[in-house]
């Protein structure tokens, strides 16, 4: 079963809206990193917003229809995120730590 077009346009207006917020301080990160007990807060960020826009999909089709997304309607959803994976992981490459300079020998 195809998924609900409003869906797909709910999901990336949201994703549009936060390509346009303000970013999280880094000042925050070194939190984020102990409470979430990761290694990369870009990773985990990018990952976590992907996550999101899946389970806000998944959110509205059990309102609407008492049902998980299958796994076409899955599909679908990754392919509505996926022309927006460039600017993502441009918004949250801010918050990789800075390439430190090899050492001269």
């Amino acid at each position: 079963m195809p998924l609900d077009a409003d869906i797909k346009s709910m999901v990336q207006a949201v994703i549009k809206s936060d390509l346009q917020a303000p970013k999280v301080p880094k000042g925050r990160v070194p939190k984020l990193k102990k409470v979430w007990k990761c290694v990369s807060a870009y990773d985990f960020l990018y990952g976590q917003r992907v996550g999101y826009y899946t389970g806000l999909a998944e959110g509205i089709m059990l309102e609407r229809h008492r049902r998980q997304l299958t796994q076409e309607e899955q599909d679908e959803i990754f392919a509505a995120i996926e022309p927006y994976t460039k600017d993502l992981r441009k918004y949250f490459a801010y918050y990789r730590p800075a390439k430190r300079e090899k050492k001269k020998k």
